[in-house]
């Protein structure tokens, strides 16, 4: 075998070591809406792609499928499909855009993109960022279809602060709608509420905004704090950790009263 064929043998096997959809965000999310629509309830894969319009046999269901999991929207796949708790949130307006934050950096090529370039101008489009991207590693082959993907899911997800679109900013999520009946802090909202409503710009300490928001919700030293209001401002602590941060499992926070 030549040289020529052996190189065009090694490019025709070379694969991606990192994980990124074919599908953007909003394609993700459409596979949500229609499992939503079905009820929320887990569906076999025939019953889904029925939702969806399509046939369950072929490239473009799979493509579907992979990439509303790696956005973390949905699990499963060989079998039932169902969807996951931020899958219900990236479909409810309140939760919506803290969701579609979260869903962006679950990808891995997003994620180390973000890490990379973060307080940087992104390199220039197409050659220079691809060329990111496979330094990052997405295969030659694939690095045109990684960029394109990458470019839809971070204008939906809210990453591009300007029309430029040459830098990563991850958007600051606003308070919900003012509700007096509402304490982000008494167990009555999901974290992710909590987390957008504690986000307050821009930050004083240099501190990510949600970590900036937990901090100013500490009561002054020595005022009486119950521990009921400490364990959620704790737990709501765990799971901004969760979103900013890698990690394996799960902190959970229980609370030992006093005489029990």
């Amino acid at each position: 075998m030549s040289d020529a064929e052996q190189t065009t043998g090694k490019a025709a096997r070379e694969i991606s070591t990192v994980a990124f959809p074919y599908n953007d965000l909003d394609d993700a999310i459409g596979v949500a809406r229609a499992m939503h629509s079905a009820g929320g309830v887990p569906l076999d894969r025939d019953q889904l792609a029925a939702q969806l319009g399509i046939s369950s046999v072929g490239g473009n269901f799979s493509l579907k499928l992979s990439g509303a999991r790696m956005f973390g929207l949905i699990t499963g796949g060989s079998g039932r499909v169902e969807l996951t708790p931020l899958g219900f949130e990236i479909l409810d307006p309140p939760r919506e855009r803290a969701a579609k934050v979260e869903a962006f950096l679950n990808v891995e090529l997003y994620k180390r993109l973000y890490d990379s370039f973060k307080g940087r101008t992104l390199p220039p489009r197409p050659v220079g960022l691809e060329q990111a991207m496979v330094s990052l590693g997405v295969s030659q082959k694939q690095r045109d279809k990684a960029r394109q993907a990458f470019d839809r899911s971070a204008r939906t997800a809210g990453f591009f602060p300007t029309q430029a679109e040459d830098r990563l900013v991850a958007p600051v999520l606003g308070a919900p709608p003012p509700n007096p009946e509402v304490n982000i802090f008494d167990g009555s909202v999901t974290v992710e509420q909590a987390a957008a409503a504690l986000s307050q710009p821009p930050p004083r300490r240099g501190l990510n905004p949600f970590i900036e928001g937990l901090l100013d919700e500490l009561p002054e030293k020595g005022t009486p704090w119950a521990i009921d209001d400490q364990a959620n401002w704790l737990q709501a602590a765990a799971q901004i950790f969760r979103i900013l941060y890698k990690g394996d499992g799960e902190i959970v926070v229980t609370v030992k009263k006093g005489g029990n």
